[in-house]
């Protein structure tokens, strides 16, 4: 039974990797029918892989997972009101994000948190408020994004720096793949769209998740 769930497992990760290189391709030659197909399958890919490597079910970790894998369908269509929606359900997988890392991560301390929150705020509000109008139907969705985004990261360096071990480490690689990921996020949707981004970000997304998935085993083991 064990070897029969390692062979799974191992197998879901190669298949979640795959989909992932298969992903970059079809982003970087604007191959739609592709990017259709394949990009849903990612997050069910994790969460299998996460159900059966999981001895605890964390419901706010596959909580996360749904969310994102409903934003990843609805940022898949460039209507507005769809991006939208996709931005909103964004906003609850990084919501269930942060409290997944509440409940696995190390205690949390205010001070280190608040001030390691305060960077990622000014980073982030320079290109929220210069790219996004105020009449986009999405713009209070994504300064939602921005705060809260901020604060998960504001966590994951706290974290990192108050104790440097090898969860923390999944955690920081997760929480800076994603902040690069929504920096690119807003300038192809809201400023200047460039063919390198789709590829880019179909990898630093992947990367990302897996680090976060990688992080909710440290901390279950």
């Amino acid at each position: 039974m064990i070897v029969n769930q390692k062979f799974i497992s191992q197998n879901l990760i190669v298949a979640f990797f795959a989909v992932t290189l298969v992903l970059i391709g079809a982003e970087y030659f604007s191959n739609t029918s592709l990017v259709f197909i394949f990009k849903p399958i990612l997050m069910p890919l994790l969460i299998a892989l996460y159900w059966i490597e999981s001895r605890t079910k964390c419901k706010w970790y596959l909580s996360a997972l749904i969310f994102a894998f409903i934003s990843n369908v609805l940022l898949l269509f460039p209507n507005t009101i769809l991006l939208s929606c996709g931005i909103f359900a964004f906003l609850f997988y990084r919501i269930a994000t942060i409290l997944t890392v509440i409940k696995n991560g190390d205690r949390i301390a205010m001070l280190p948190v608040t001030l390691a929150t305060i960077p990622f705020l000014v980073m982030f509000s320079y290109p929220v408020l210069t790219m996004v109008s105020t009449k986009d139907p999405s713009f209070y969705a994504t300064v939602l994004n921005a705060i809260i985004f901020s604060v998960f990261s504001g966590i994951g360096l706290s974290s990192y720096v108050m104790n440097d071990n090898l969860k923390n480490s999944w955690l920081i690689i997760n929480t800076l793949l994603s902040t690069f990921l929504a920096v690119i996020f807003l300038f192809d949707n809201f400023y200047l769209s460039f063919t390198i981004f789709k590829p880019i970000s179909a990898l630093v997304f992947s990367l990302s998740h897996f680090a976060l998935y990688c992080f909710m085993m440290e901390a279950e083991n």
